[in-house]
């Protein structure tokens, strides 16, 4: 079994191995469904808002480009 400092290496490697466009693709993904997320657990409607957000998170991550080496 893997230690958390272990799993969290793997990850990250695994993360900073993908594609500008796909990082960026995740990203957004993952901010669309935290907010869809907790809006099913505040019981409210934010399918609305959850894809500009996904969106909009999408490009500035391609924008910025955090795995970019220094």
């Amino acid at each position: 079994m893997d230690t958390p400092r272990q799993l969290y290496h793997r990850v990250d490697s695994r993360l900073r191995g993908l594609s500008r466009l796909s990082y960026a693709f995740l990203s957004g993904l993952v901010a669309a469904v935290s907010l869809l997320a907790i809006g099913l657990l505040i019981l409210e409607d934010v399918l609305v808002w959850a894809v500009p957000v996904g969106v909009g998170m999408a490009i500035l991550t391609y924008v910025s480009n955090p795995n970019k080496e220094s």
